[in-house]
């Protein structure tokens, strides 16, 4: 089983990530952070959750909930079909798209400066995740 979090280093399409690490929240939630610039104004695609099979069939496609909004622009959980980001044995995956939980954050008109977005990703097999995303937003 491969999961990928919405807020993955490997899922994500922007132009830069500059910093990560993932911790253990007190209630027990295994949180990941990530660092990352965007360009005002645009609708930027944060990264995408799935959960697929070892032979790339859709497993389940997951919950994601917006725990803190960001002040200076709106996310958007979107559900698509999407390229899967697997390693190892779900490398093979890569090349079929996948239903899948897709992240995209646009600022607000002119806004440059910082941004935060806090989700929880529900993998709905008792896998959930917490992800924290400081964006810098740039002209």
């Amino acid at each position: 089983m491969r999961k990928a979090f919405l807020l993955s280093i490997t899922a994500m399409s922007f132009n830069a990530v500059l910093a990560g690490c993932t911790t253990v929240t007190p209630d027990g939630l295994t949180r990941h952070e990530k660092n990352i610039s965007v360009a005002s104004g645009e609708r930027t695609r944060l990264g995408v959750a799935f959960l697929i099979n070892p032979d790339c069939s859709m497993r389940t496609v997951p919950e994601v909930r917006i725990r803190e909004a960001p002040k200076h622009g709106k996310v958007e959980s979107v559900r698509e079909l999407a390229f899967p980001n697997g390693k190892g044995e779900y490398k093979k995956c890569n090349g079929t798209k996948v239903p899948a939980t897709v992240g995209y954050y646009t600022s607000d008109e002119g806004f440059v400066g910082k941004d935060r977005v806090v989700v929880r990703t529900s993998y709905k097999n008792g896998v959930v995740d917490e992800g924290v995303l400081n964006i810098t937003v740039v002209e």
